[in-house]
C-alpha cells in the first residue's frame, strides 16, 4: 500500500466535500426559490438536496479519518474536534472545525424538521451558507493544493456558483411556497409541508 494513501484520501475527500457542499446549496436554492419552475420537480430536487448534504458529511468524515491516519502531521481527536487545538495552521483548522459543527447541526436538524418550529429550523439551516464559505476558507488556508492550477480553476467555479446561488436566494426570497400537488405524479411522496421547506 502506498504510504501516502491516507494523505491522498484526506486531500481528495476534502475537495469532494467542498464540491458537494456547494452543490447542496445550489440545489437547495433551486428548491426554495423554484427558479427552474415549471421544469423542475420538487420531489427530485428535495431528494437530491438531501443526498448531496449527506454525501458531503460522509466525505468530511473521510477527510477527518485520512488526516488522523496520515502520520505526516499527526492529527489527533483534539486537533480535529477542538478549535485552536491544532498546532498546524491553527486558525485555518479552527475554521474547518467550526464549519464541521455547523454542518452537523444543519444535517441533524433537517432530520428533526417535523419536531422543530419553522423559525428555529430555518435559522439553523441558514448556517449552510456559512458552512460553504467556512469550508472554502479552510481549504484555501490549510489545504496544500492551492497552488495547483486545476484546483484554482475548480475553486473559482465553486465560488461563482456559491455567489450566484446566494444572489438568487436574496433576490427571490418569496418563491418556493407552492405546495406539491396531491396524487400520483413526479412530486408524489412529498408532502405539502416538505415542498414548502426552504432548504437554504
Amino acid at each position: 500500500m502506498n504510504e501516502k494513501i491516507w494523505w491522498y484520501l484526506a486531500r481528495s475527500s476534502g475537495i469532494v466535500a467542498l464540491v458537494l457542499l456547494v452543490a447542496t446549496v445550489v440545489w437547495g436554492v433551486a428548491l426554495a426559490t423554484r427558479i427552474l419552475k415549471p421544469h423542475d420537480r420538487p420531489a427530485w430536487l428535495l431528494d437530491l438536496h438531501r443526498w448531496l448534504a449527506g454525501s458531503a458529511l460522509v466525505m468530511t468524515g473521510l477527510h477527518l479519518i485520512g488526516l488522523m491516519l496520515d502520520g505526516y502531521i499527526d492529527f489527533g481527536f483534539a486537533d480535529i474536534l477542538v478549535p485552536g487545538a491544532s498546532t498546524y495552521r491553527p486558525v485555518a483548522v479552527a475554521i474547518g472545525v467550526f464549519s464541521l459543527y455547523a454542518m452537523v447541526a444543519v444535517q441533524v436538524t433537517s432530520y428533526l424538521r417535523r419536531w422543530l418550529s419553522r423559525r428555529v429550523w430555518h435559522g439553523i439551516h441558514m448556517l449552510s451558507y456559512l458552512v460553504v464559505w467556512g469550508a472554502a476558507l479552510h481549504a484555501g488556508l490549510a489545504g496544500t493544493d492551492v497552488t495547483n492550477r486545476a484546483y484554482q480553476v475548480l475553486a473559482l467555479v465553486l465560488t461563482i456558483a456559491a455567489v450566484a446561488a446566494g444572489l438568487v436566494r436574496a433576490l427571490a426570497p418569496g418563491r418556493g411556497s407552492e405546495p406539491a400537488p396531491a396524487g400520483p405524479g413526479p412530486t408524489s411522496g412529498v408532502s405539502p409541508a416538505e415542498a414548502e421547506m426552504t432548504p437554504v
